[in-house]
């Protein structure tokens, strides 16, 4: 009966305190809301583990484990979000730097078939007629290898983006399993106290 009154007392008192903290972090997604919201977490779930070991209660013990469990999960999916938004903006550097060069070799082939043009314009008329079909199949060449270049740009950067997505999902499928977590714990918490409050009014 004590164990239940000093339970309830532990678990009332913690939510009074956190009530405040939460409704700050609910507010914000940034990583130092999030990272507080961890050290609270854990701040939580070590003042029951304490509370436990010191009112012998393994009911609050346990909770304390869950609770700690289920903050090492989200620890991790949150760690796993981070590095996958740094994976997506390093292919997102990659790829316009690709673009860039693509673009770059775009305007020299250009220029570079404008120089022959011009040479090919000082020789005869039937020299400057044969300069110009070369001249033109060499551009329309470079244009293809710079296209080509683009394409496969765009193409590594596409399955590269596509496996930074698959581990952001895998990290946020871990957050939800994780908020699962805590959330039933919650759940078996307030069942196990209404359970005790049935049992002590029928007594």
């Amino acid at each position: 009966m004590l164990k239940e009154i000093s339970r309830t007392a532990v678990d009332r008192y913690l939510k009074v305190v956190r009530t405040p903290v939460d409704a700050v972090l609910e507010r914000r997604d940034t990583d130092r809301a999030n990272a507080l919201g961890l050290r609270v977490d854990r701040a939580d779930a070590a003042i029951r583990g304490a509370a436990g070991t010191a009112l012998r209660d393994e009911t609050l013990k346990e909770d304390a484990g869950k609770r700690r469990d289920a903050a090492d999960e989200r620890e991790r999916a949150l760690r796993l979000r981070g590095v996958a938004e740094e994976h997506s903006d390093q292919a997102a550097e990659k790829a316009e730097r690709k673009r860039n060069d693509a673009e770059r070799l775009r305007k020299q082939a250009d220029r570079a078939a404008e120089l022959r043009k011009k040479q090919a314009k000082k020789r005869g008329e039937s020299a400057k007629k044969t300069a110009a079909q070369k001249t033109a199949a060499r551009k329309e060449q470079a244009e293809k290898r710079a296209a080509a270049t683009k394409a496969q740009t765009e193409k590594r950067a596409k399955r590269e983006k596509l496996a930074q997505l698959e581990a952001k999902e895998a990290a946020l499928q871990e957050k939800e399993v994780a908020l699962a977590a805590a959330d039933e714990s919650s759940r078996l918490a307030k069942s196990a106290a209404e359970a005790k409050s049935k049992r002590k009014a029928s007594s």
